[in-house]
């Protein structure tokens, strides 16, 4: 595919290496000589110098014809320039790196339609939700590391013998129409189930949905409580702030930060079950007085790699039972076991990884492979003339092995039931065999 990144700071520069490994034709856009003149000499791609929120310089990249533009600036402006000038220029699929929390809620406004971007994506935002899938442990087989979609949630539990649930179909479960069946695995084979299906003791089922009706589910069919843990979560910026937000429902959370006024700030948009803790986090005793030794999960993401290790060894010599970082530099790799840190997740590397879902055709913006690579979660853009954007979902004729789990209108999120229309423009989370991709495809693509 033809890929055209514009920002070759350490971000881009690790996206554009992991494409062209991928073997990708890729250009690279940027205004600084001395670094452009370093990956000229180490990367098989064409390296442009020049402002990319120019047109000239994008039609030296050959904007209109290029399958994807990777905004990924240290500027949110320049990316929303890029990605917005791209896209009319002709370019398939346009994504901008943002730093704003706007990333996260799109509902007050939607700059992806504003703009004409088809994803605007957050480091912060990718790097706390892949904290959340550790800090919730789902199953290794689900490689769902970019989703908890909007106000969208994943469960996933265990059915247990005896439970109601255990015998009946699935088409009469009666679950509440903003929960979805994602999943069963069974006997170690995962498979998207049919309404006809029946729930066995040991099924290991997956659910979509909106949190109160997750709960509510979980409890009908079954499956054991949920394990409320206490997470404390040091630092709180934008990662920290994301990573509180996704998980304050499930958990009991305290956030400390060092900064008085960002304290205020976070008090302000937190739920009121989440302490905000304004404290050195590089001070042992203040440590201490928190009681982080009595915390399930340690959490650091202060913003620097050598404050998240401190503060993580700290942890974990007070007692804490999990202590997971966030780190920027590569080269720390080697350390992380040896300090006892449990889990490290790194920015860029999930940031690499997203890429690699957009690089798609037709109407897919983004495919993820979930319990391994025959399930597939995909989201589509409802395209003018489609099926869907003109008939009830009940009469589209979707292949059984589909599940539709969400639909995005002007940044909204909902579970749509079986008499939902889609509109033209809207994006649809779906659920589905690889089998069945390009007969799901069918029905939401121009006719």
């Amino acid at each position: 595919m033809r890929i055209i990144i514009v920002g070759a700071g350490t971000v881009g520069e690790s996206i554009a290496r992991t494409l062209c490994s991928h073997h990708h034709d890729v250009t690279i856009i940027d205004k600084t000589p001395g670094k452009l003149e370093a990956l000229n000499n180490s990367l098989d791609a064409l390296v442009l110098e020049g402002n990319g929120s120019h047109a000239s310089v994008l039609f030296q990249a050959d904007a209109m014809n290029a399958d994807l533009c990777l905004a990924l600036t240290n500027s949110d402006e320049v990316n929303l320039v890029v990605a917005s000038l791209a896209k009319a220029m002709g370019t398939r699929r346009t994504v901008a790196r943002v730093y704003a929390p706007l990333a996260n809620n799109l509902v007050a406004f939607d700059y992806c339609e504003h703009f004409d971007i088809d994803k605007i994506i957050s480091l912060e935002q990718l790097t706390a939700l892949r904290l959340s899938h550790e800090i919730d442990q789902f199953t290794e087989a689900l490689n769902l590391e970019t989703y908890l979609y909007g106000d969208i949630e994943l469960m996933e539990f265990e059915i247990q013998d005896g439970a109601k649930s255990v015998g009946v179909r699935i088409r009469d479960l009666s679950f509440p129409s903003n929960v979805r069946v994602g999943s069963i695995l069974r006997n170690g084979v995962n498979f998207i189930p049919r309404a006809d299906d029946l729930l066995n003791p040991g099924d290991q089922i997956t659910l979509f949905g909106e949190h109160d009706s997750l709960i509510r589910t979980r409890k009908n069919l079954g499956g054991e409580p949920p394990q409320t843990k206490n997470i404390i979560i040091a630092g709180g910026g934008e990662t920290g702030l994301h990573l509180a937000q996704l998980i304050q429902k499930r958990h009991h959370v305290r956030l400390l930060e060092t900064d008085l006024e960002r304290c205020h700030h976070l008090a302000s948009v937190l739920d009121r079950n989440v302490e905000v803790v304004n404290i050195d986090v590089q001070c042992r005793s203040a440590l201490e007085e928190e009681r982080v030794g009595a915390a399930d999960v340690f959490v650091a993401c202060t913003g620097y790699d050598e404050n998240n290790l401190l503060v993580c060894v700290e942890a974990k010599e007070l007692g804490a039972e999990r202590v997971y970082s966030v780190i920027n530099r590569a080269d720390y790799g080697n350390v992380i076991t040896k300090l006892g840190i449990d889990f490290c997740v790194s920015p860029r590397e999930e940031a690499g990884r997203k890429v690699l879902n957009f690089l798609n055709t037709g109407a897919i913006i983004s495919n993820d492979g979930i319990f391994g690579d025959k399930i597939r979660l995909l989201e589509i853009k409802v395209e003018k003339g489609s099926l869907v954007s003109s008939t009830p979902l009940r009469h589209v004729g979707l292949p059984p092995q589909c599940i539709v789990v969400a639909a995005v209108h002007h940044g909204s999120v909902s579970v749509p039931g079986a008499d939902f229309t889609f509109r033209e423009g809207d994006t649809a989370v779906v659920i589905t065999h690889n089998q069945h991709l390009e007969q799901v495809l069918d029905k939401f693509e121009s006719r």
